[in-house]
């Protein structure tokens, strides 16, 4: 684990596709659609430009990374409404770029998500209307998907992250899915419920065998085959994606009635292991958050103009420091961001080495064992 200071590139965290012992790699925008890809060179300082020809994306330019390969969209509007796509998938150490697939369709396309590198997700909205579809980069079949789970765009789910894991060889999509409580509130306005009934706008976390799931979509179901992991049923209930470690998907569920939170790793398609319990009646933390994997919750709980004192909850270990900070990477840095007036910025403490670094008009992203600080004037 290392900080990289990144603030004198023109990119945010959206911008950053990996971070090398040596280089960062990147994208930089120009204008409102024009995209190129690039890599800065930590010890001389060089940026080498990546893209043979330039690249544009005229919706929500999202990039999907996995292994050395980054996935995006390259659009030529034909000015009737008609866009060709191009569905790039780039090697970003090699700099070559492969065209995966060429489509016509009316309207802008977003990229919403990849499986398992062959499987590729994608939205199409023109005026008023979204379309979410699946293309197999295989078999090159297409097919819309008619459960708007998938792609967050339905009555019952406001937010959907899609994980893909192996389990005895089998591969599974994992959904972090968080229900919309605001659609609880139209359909008792528009009578469709009644007060009597749950309300059921908590959190979820769902999984179905990929195979099975592309089925579905070819079959034209309604709804995709997901089967419920954890339903948590009450309002203020969630359930937190925390990362991943050897393969093994980790997830929080707080139970609001019980001022409780629950450690989970996902061991088996459909096996929770308990990790530990916080009851967070125990504590009356000023401020908490989640660490990186290696840990798991973090509690301020007392500070002073002297000192602040921070718990570890997954070991007990206290910290304690002059200088205050909300989070611990790596067991090693102890990060604290604050504002100040309009200024904002990070500093971080290096357990290790016992520095203490400052970054001002910065905020700080986790990617690839590094720390990257990045322009809060480039957000």
């Amino acid at each position: 684990m290392r900080i990289v200071d990144a603030r004198a590139m023109p990119i945010d965290h959206e911008d950053v596709i990996a971070v090398t012992p040596t280089s960062v790699y990147y994208r930089e925008k120009s204008e409102r659609t024009s995209f190129s890809l690039y890599r800065f060179d930590e010890e001389d300082g060089v940026i080498t430009q990546l893209n043979r020809r330039p690249y544009e994306d005229y919706g929500y330019p999202k990039l999907f990374v996995d292994g050395e390969i980054v996935y995006f969209l390259n659009e030529t509007p034909d000015g009737k409404g008609m866009v060709k796509t191009e569905l790039i998938a780039f090697s970003y150490i090699s700099g070559t770029e492969e065209v995966v697939s060429t489509f016509e369709k009316r309207g802008n396309s977003t990229l919403f998500w990849v499986l398992d590198h062959r499987y590729f997700l994608f939205l199409t909205t023109f005026e008023s209307s979204d379309e979410a579809w699946l293309y197999d980069r295989v078999t090159g079949q297409r097919e819309r998907i008619r459960d708007e789970r998938l792609v967050g765009k339905t009555e019952r789910f406001r937010e959907l992250y899609l994980f893909t894991t192996t389990f005895e060889g089998v591969p599974f999509i994992v959904c972090n899915a968080r229900l919309d409580e605001f659609d609880y509130y139209d359909a008792l306005d528009s009578g469709r419920i009644s007060p009597d009934d749950p309300i059921d706008h908590s959190e979820a976390l769902l999984i179905c065998p990929l195979e099975e799931a592309v089925e579905a979509v070819w079959d034209q179901r309604v709804e995709l085959p997901f089967d419920d992991i954890i339903r948590l049923q009450g309002e203020g209930d969630t359930v937190q994606y925390l990362g991943e470690k050897d393969g093994t998907l980790r997830f929080s569920a707080f139970v609001d009635a019980l001022n409780e939170e629950v450690i989970y790793d996902l061991t088996a398609s459909d096996v929770l292991h308990e990790v530990s319990v916080i009851d967070w009646g125990a504590y009356e933390p000023i401020d908490f958050t989640y660490d990186d994997i290696g840990s798991t919750i973090f509690v301020k709980v007392d500070e002073s103009d002297m000192h602040t004192e921070v718990i570890d909850i997954a070991t007990g270990a206290r910290y304690i420091d002059v200088e205050p900070f909300e989070r611990v990477i790596g067991r090693r840095f102890l990060v604290h961001e604050y504002t100040e007036g309009l200024m904002s910025g990070i500093v971080i403490f290096d357990l290790e080495s016992e520095e203490r670094h400052s970054y001002e008009n910065a905020y700080y992203m986790v990617v690839d064992e590094a720390i990257l600080i990045l322009s809060m004037s480039s957000i």
